[in-house]
Order: C-alpha cells, then structure tokens, then sequence
C-alpha cells in the first residue's frame, strides 16, 4: 500500500510538474498577433508580442518555478514550504507598494489637476520642448519616411491653468474642446484660437483640454463662463474620441479607482519601460523607403504584413505627396450605421451635455457654435480609393473585425459610412438650433492639395491644419447670423 501510495503520489507530481511547464510554456509559444500591434500602433517585443503578452509569460517563469518547488520538495516540511513562498511573495509585493508610494510623493507635479468635475494644467507655468513626427514605438510600419518637421514649441498656462498668454476680465469668444482646440504638439502662436484672433482681431480666451470630452466641456463652461462673459462660445468636436462611451464610464467606483492606481503606478512605468528598452524589436537600419526595400525587409523579419504594408500612405500620390498613417480601430469606428452610433451611451450623454451648453449659452445671450473636427481616416480613405487596393484595405480592417463582407462591397459601405458621424451631429444641431460648421470638407482639400495638415505619425493638426481651422472659422464667424 506505501509502494502504491508512493507512485500515485510521484504520479501527482508529474502531472503537477507538466501542466506547470506547459502552460508556463505555451504563452511563449503562441505570438501576438504582430499585424494588429502595428495597425494600432502598438510596441512589439522580440519580434513576437505585445508589451501584456510579455509581462505575463515573463510573470509565469517565477509562478511555475515556485509551483515545481512546492512539488518537488521534502514533503515533510510542506507548511515551511508554503509559508516560505508566501512570505517571498509578500515581501516583493510590500517592497513594491512601498516603493511606488514613495515615488508617487517625490516625484515632479501631475501634469493634470483634477476638479471634481473638470481638469486643467498647473497654473502659471511654461512648457518647452522639441515635438518630432515620428512613430512612438519601436517596432512600426516597413517604411517610416520622415514626418513633418520638427517643432520647438512653447505651451503657456494662464491664472486658471489653461493655455493663454492673455489675461482679460472679459473676452469676446470663449473656445471648448479637448487637445484639438488647446492645440497639442504646436506652439502658442499656431493653435488655431491664436490665430483666429489675429484674424478676427477679437479677443479669445481657450478653455481646451487635452483628454477632454463634451461633459467636461459643459462643467469648464460653467465654472468659467460666466465670469468671462463672451459673445460667442465656439465648441470643437472631434470625432475621434469624443463621443466614446468609456468617456461617461463611473469613475467613483473602487474598481475604476484600483485601475486607475495602478496605471499611474510609477513602478509600473518603470517596468514596462525597462522592458521596451530591453526587448522592443526595431527594424534594421537603414530604414526602408521603397516598396522593394520594404519587400526586402519582410523576408529579412520572416513577417508578411501586407496589411499593413501600405502605410504610411502618400496623398496625392507621388513623390509630393505628404504622408499619413491611422489607427485600425479609428478607422472601424467609421464602419457602425447612424442608428448604431446614436444607441450608444456616448452619442446619448454627448448630446445631452451639449444641449446643457446650448442652454447655458441662450441663457447668456451667447453665440454658439459647434465646429466638427473629423479624424484622419474620414479625410484620407476617399482620396486613396483609386490607389489602395480594397483587398487591402479589407486586409487591414480584417486585423480587428473577422465579419466583413467582400472587399468592393466594403469600400462602398465604408465610403457611405465615413460621414455618419458627422451627419448624426448635423441633424442634431439643426434640430436643437445649434449653429454647425463642418471642419471636413477645408482639411480634406488642403490635403488633397498637398498641404500636410495632420502630422504622419499623430493624430492632430499640423501648424498648416490650425491655419487652415482658423481660416475657415474666422470666415465663419464674421458672416452675419441667420435669422
């Protein structure tokens, strides 16, 4: 009975041992999926996985190793054996937290400070810097030719902890909206508010935000409004992140603030760059800029990525063309119907909170306009139609959403659903009696004229784009209003 019990205890083990092994081994078997990192801009680490994949089989070779000791060792002293892998495991945790707190207190001012409702810049502060066009991420598209050049730019913070020089008691237009209106990665003097002011030689006051939204519009519009007592109230809407439901998620739940904690984990920062700088893959130099080198650097990496082999595209075709990439989400969420985007919880709390401004505004006696920015890929995808292949652009779409119908069927769906957003907006404006100007239709020809209004590798305007903004709202605002 000893001998039976023995081997069937020794059986235990090995069954133990292997499932350890094997799933300890399997997360390194299995890649990522390379494709889809790169469509969404995301690092690369060995070639192979995403920086969460990584963590994790990395995480896994300390678990099973503590699994196979907890196995393998004097049965005896199985107690001391558990209470010594806990008590390891609570001390590298202790150690962490303690470390993370005192980092988090030591560490330079937030770059946000938060309201209860609302968020700004720390006040009265400068911020220098270089901003450079090019990919984030170490391991990207076959060919990265150079993006718009570099700009050393200057962003000024007022009283209030907003990007104004100026400081009035009161200003002729007030301007709403998130990083596209407080102007990301240009300089005071090229975000469009500037500009427009120059122009309509008005005075402005830019209560945009980065990471902003049209609920943090309606509560910066409160607190600010009435004080500056503007004539005109110019609300900038961007289509690519403003009306996403994780915009309205609960943020006073423990398991928001727990996420949140850790994200801001300066440990964390720490780890995950330790990790790109160790193992992020990156091209070999010199970087291709041809589609026979980007052929060539394919079959050097062993990855057939034709999906995402044509970005950055070139518009207008040639070698004038300037150059652009987007994300594969940003491109999808243009791929939903008009009923589908107004039955999500975005679009329902967005128009809410903009029929509050609008309120505000006529209880003001204020001027409101809604300026309707759109994203990249709305502009770019009906000027690259006759160049893009559909199979690939299929192809690339195919790298978030399995379900899509034959290529030609999907450009022509796409192309009619680019503008449903955009549409859904208008109707809701000319319905609540809000003034609407479309940003679209300027931006799409100064791109198809060869003006880089976006940069290649970011999301936002270019100084070129905010002239062009600027331009095309100061013309806007100087017609008379309609009765």
């Amino acid at each position: 009975m000893a001998v039976k019990a023995a081997t069937n205890g020794n059986r235990i083990k090995w069954i133990k041992t292997a499932i350890s092994l094997v799933v300890a081994g399997l997360v390194w078997v299995i890649p990522s999926n390379v494709a889809y990192l790169i469509a969404q801009n995301r690092d690369v680490l060995l070639g192979r996985y995403s920086l969460g994949h990584f963590t994790i089989a990395l995480l896994l070779i300390p678990i099973a190793a503590a699994s196979l000791y907890l196995t393998w060792v004097n049965e005896k002293n199985e107690k001391e054996r558990i209470f010594k892998v806990v008590a390891v495991t609570a001390s590298i945790l202790l150690s962490l937290i303690v470390v993370d707190i005192a980092v988090r207190l030591i560490t330079r001012p937030k770059r946000y400070v938060e309201e209860k409702t609302y968020f700004h810049r720390p006040a009265n502060s400068v911020q220098t810097g270089t901003s450079q066009d090019i990919p984030e991420e170490a391991f990207l598209y076959p060919r990265t030719p150079p993006g718009y050049p570099d700009i050393q730019y200057t962003l000024t913070t007022d009283k209030r902890g907003f990007r104004n020089k100026s400081d009035l008691e009161q200003y002729d237009i007030v301007v709403l909206g998130d990083s596209f209106a407080e102007g990301s990665r240009v300089t005071d003097e090229d975000a469009w508010p500037v500009l427009i002011a120059g122009k309509s030689k008005q005075t402005v006051y830019n209560l945009g935000m980065s990471a902003g939204h049209p609920g943090t519009y309606l509560e910066t519009l409160k607190k600010f409004g009435p004080e500056l007592s503007p004539k005109t109230v110019i609300c900038l809407l961007y289509e690519g992140n403003d009306f996403r439901d994780s915009n309205y998620e609960k943020e006073d739940s423990l398991g928001h603030n727990i996420e949140d904690y850790i994200k801001r984990s300066p440990v964390r920062r720490s780890i995950e760059h330790f990790l790109l700088r160790c193992f992020a893959s990156k091209r070999p130099a010199p970087c291709p800029d041809s589609p026979k080198n980007a052929s060539k650097w394919f079959e050097t990496t062993g990855k057939t990525l034709s999906a995402v082999s044509w970005l950055p595209v070139a518009v207008p075709q040639g070698p004038t063309g300037k150059r652009y990439t987007f994300k594969v989400k940003r491109l999808m969420e243009h791929f939903v119907t008009e009923e589908a985007f107004l039955k999500t919880e975005g679009a329902k709390k967005s128009f809410a909170a903009l029929r509050e401004i609008k309120k505000i505004c006529s209880d003001g006696k204020m001027r409101l306009i809604i300026a309707y920015a759109p994203d990249k890929p709305h502009l770019i995808v009906p000027l690259i139609k006759e160049t893009v292949p559909a199979e690939q652009l299929r192809a690339f779409m195919a790298l978030r959403e399995r379900k899509l119908p034959p290529a030609d069927e999907l450009l022509d769906t796409l192309l009619r659903r680019l503008d449903v957003q955009e549409s859904a907006v208008r109707g809701f404006c000319r319905a609540e009696s809000i003034e609407f100007l479309s940003l679209t239709e300027p931006l799409r020809k100064g791109i198809a004229q060869g003006t880089q209004t976006y940069f290649t590798y970011d999301q936002h305007w270019t100084p070129l784009g905010h002239e062009i903004v600027a331009e095309t709202i100061s013309q806007y605002i100087a017609k008379p209003l309609r009765p």
